[in-house]
């Protein structure tokens, strides 16, 4: 695994990339899955959000670069960000638990990462950690709903008259 506090601040920018692209495209994927209306608009929101952190984290390349382009793996490194995995038949309680999983471990590099800079940079960082949090502490909540109501993705759970 890589060691955050000894790898290079460029590499590991790159591989902070490399799991937000991913992370807006299982978002995305998500929400065209689920029929829950407003479930499907809190995935839409994180994977907005996801493709907003890959934007902020390419500036902040270039300006530490001088305009370099950023390196950015083929692959997610799964031992320090870890994605979501999931197919036509994950459970979305499991397809939950490891978003949260996912965003606790984004909040955590990125927390380890602004330690390794000055401000402004640094505040940036701290940034993506507190908004990382914001979409764990989201993501907990969905979970609950979810492990209380089994078919809480396949319910318009809004239309629902009891």
């Amino acid at each position: 695994m890589i060691d955050i506090s000894k790898a290079s601040v460029e590499e590991l920018l790159g591989i902070a990339t490399r799991a937000e692209i991913d992370a807006h495209e299982i978002y995305s994927d998500i929400a065209n899955s689920v029929s829950n209306s407003l479930l499907k608009e809190k995935f839409q929101m994180l994977a907005f959000e996801e493709n907003k952190h890959r934007e902020i984290l390419e500036k902040l390349y270039e300006v530490l670069s001088q305009g370099e382009k950023i390196q950015i793996p083929d692959k997610t490194n799964e031992a320090l960000l870890p994605s979501i995995h999931f197919t036509p038949s994950s459970s979305l309680v499991d397809i939950l638990y490891q978003a949260m999983e996912s965003e606790k471990s984004a909040e955590k590099f990125y927390t380890h990462l602004a330690e390794r800079f000055e401000n402004p940079q640094k505040k940036i960082l701290e940034y993506l950690s507190k908004v990382e949090h914001s979409h764990y502490m989201m993501l907990k909540s969905e979970y609950i709903l979810a492990q209380e109501f089994e078919d809480y993705a396949e319910k318009d759970i809004d239309k629902v008259v009891t």
